[in-house]
């Protein structure tokens, strides 16, 4: 018999606190030119969300956004309707039901996404050239079995594709 080791709650909580605090400084640190670029567009946060959701999957109906964003289907239909207006997403019938609806981003919004997508990526380049190398090797070490995840590697691959 093999013995599993499994997480105490302690050790889940200090990596829980260690990386949420690494997060808030990556989202505060490094992303000014990314907060002023989303003002300039004037796009509410769920409007950037609702376009990174169309970015990784769509099409989407309505209902299936407001699922993956954990927003009501009114608040996902108002800020989506903005984004329609401004000839960001498109609305088309869906081939297997004509009554309902799918969502996806025009050119228009895949060029804005990307936008954001990049601005993200190099306040991220900042932060990594800004450690030490042995920093940089200690991080890449913990990120590489991460990487091997198809849950979190997809949208990686297709950044650096980009």
């Amino acid at each position: 018999m093999q013995a599993t080791s499994t997480p105490t709650q302690a050790g889940v909580d200090e990596v829980a606190v260690s990386l949420a605090t690494l997060m808030r400084h990556l989202m505060t640190e490094t992303s000014p030119d990314f907060f002023r670029e989303v003002e300039r567009m004037d796009l509410t946060f769920s409007q950037v969300k609702a376009l990174y959701l169309l970015l990784e999957r769509a099409p989407l109906s309505p209902k299936g956004l407001s699922e993956a964003l954990g927003l009501s289907l009114p608040a996902v239909s108002r800020a989506v309707e903005q984004l329609v207006v401004r000839g960001m997403v498109r609305r088309s019938e869906d081939p297997d039901d004509g009554r309902s609806r799918r969502l996806a981003l025009t050119a228009k919004g895949e060029r804005a996404i990307e936008g954001l997508v990049q601005l993200r990526l190099a306040g991220v380049k900042r932060f990594v050239a800004g450690l030490e190398p042995k920093e940089r090797e200690a991080l890449m070490a913990g990120l590489t079995p991460l990487m091997q995840r198809a849950d979190i590697a997809r949208p990686a691959r297709e950044e650096t594709a980009r």
